[in-house]
């Protein structure tokens, strides 16, 4: 059995990697953690383990009630990844369902730590929901690519980040920032995050078309 996380925030940056072809590239630059966006092929993270057993990892969900959970859940992680996190309900909701998938596989209750990204307006607006959602809550982030979509002026993306800087100050937890880099860039994004408050740095890797 894997011991609970540590779910406070990490002293230095920590970078993470949401492609999985990129694994590799990611470690090589430095990330001591890696969030799968497409459910792992069985047995990855138990091999990554084996060879990194320091190596947090991370699996991403598109809501609380993604049919997902339970083969996600099957191979062990870390935590998970809440893609479109729009209350602090939405994070309390996840953590009942770990709890009841962590009974299944024999893991430690409250033992999966959970990340909020949150990129559509009602996840701002409630914002403050967060504090005191769940204990598994361990990081917040703004996705700022998706929330442009819906907020065209700059003056209000500012806005929600500072939101979302004061929700993660009030629950007590970590600002992670999703970066659009090649893993080449990793430590450079790193570098950069870090001064700002982000301790856990998402590195996705270009799109083919160059957009982000």
């Amino acid at each position: 059995m894997r011991p609970v996380p540590d779910h406070s925030e990490p002293d230095t940056a920590r970078g993470a990697v949401i492609d999985p072809a990129a694994v590799e590239a990611a470690l090589a630059a430095g990330a001591d953690a890696l969030v799968f966006e497409t459910p792992p092929p069985p047995g990855v993270i138990a091999d990554l383990r084996t060879h990194r057993p320091g190596l947090t990892i991370y699996a991403a969900l598109d809501t609380p009630d993604d049919p997902s959970l339970e083969d996600l859940m099957a191979q062990r992680p870390d935590g998970m990844l809440l893609r479109d996190a729009r209350a602090g309900r939405d994070v309390a909701a996840l953590g009942a369902r770990l709890a009841v998938c962590e009974a299944l596989v024999g893991v430690r209750d409250g033992a999966t730590a959970i990340l909020a990204a949150i990129g559509h307006p009602l996840g701002v607006l409630e914002a403050r929901s967060f504090a005191g959602a769940s204990p598994r809550l361990a990081g917040l982030s703004l996705d700022k690519t998706a929330l442009a979509a819906s907020l065209r002026a700059a003056g209000a993306l500012a806005q929600a980040h500072g939101l979302i800087q004061l929700a993660a100050a009030a629950a007590g937890v970590a600002v992670f920032e999703a970066l659009t880099l090649g893993e080449e860039r990793l430590p450079e994004g790193l570098a950069t995050a870090t001064p700002y408050g982000f301790r856990w740095v998402v590195s996705r890797p270009p799109a083919p078309d160059g957009t982000g």
